[in-house]
């Protein structure tokens, strides 16, 4: 089953009251600067996934803010191995993970468990070590949380998006109405577990 599918068949699964925890993130903050490392490295978890678009840069953007490079150079001296894994192209990845000096997977079939198990495998890492950052309840969160790795949700750093991200992102704002509908997740009411 393709990526695209599996997001669909899981958007109506909440939509039907079916599953709605799979797409419920472990921890949700605003963005990746607020998110408290300090509580994920004493929960052990010192291999982190990051997204990129829209998770750590606007969609397309190739200006790496000096803010950014700063977060991951504190990140690398605290002791955490750090991962890009995009479904984006090489293209769109290769340069910004050259910048932010860290290992990267692109065209990585986000929500599908290869994309997690060859994450695991470039961060030689274990599952109850590792959380995945990213934007998307359909891809980083649904994979993350089938996978077994805890799961950080970070609200978009742009309100821009390309026609891959932009589908996920109008589905995504759908299904987040009626989670919150139901209580089960609130925008903008950030928390951990």
């Amino acid at each position: 089953m393709g990526k695209n599918t599996e997001m669909l068949k899981c958007f109506f699964k909440v939509m039907t009251d079916k599953n709605e925890n799979v797409v419920v993130p472990d921890m949700y903050a605003p963005d990746v600067y607020n998110i408290d490392y300090d509580f994920l490295h004493k929960q052990k978890l010192y291999n982190l996934i990051f997204d990129i678009d829209n998770t750590i840069l606007p969609v397309n953007e190739i200006n790496i803010p000096e803010s950014l490079i700063e977060l991951f150079n504190q990140l690398d001296k605290k002791g955490f191995n750090i991962l890009i894994v995009s479904n984006n192209s090489k293209e769109r990845v290769i340069p910004v993970a050259y910048k932010l000096e860290t290992g990267y997977l692109f065209k990585a079939d986000k929500p599908k468990a290869s994309a997690f198990d060859k994450a695991l495998v470039a961060l030689d890492a274990k599952k109850e070590n590792t959380a995945m950052i990213g934007d998307q309840m359909l891809t980083d969160i649904k994979g993350a949380n089938e996978y077994g790795i805890y799961s950080i949700l970070v609200d978009p750093v742009s309100n821009s998006y390309d026609i891959k991200t932009g589908t996920s992102r109008i589905l995504q704002n759908i299904m987040t109405k009626k989670l919150e509908k139901r209580k089960v997740f609130m925008r903008n009411n950030y928390y951990k577990k």
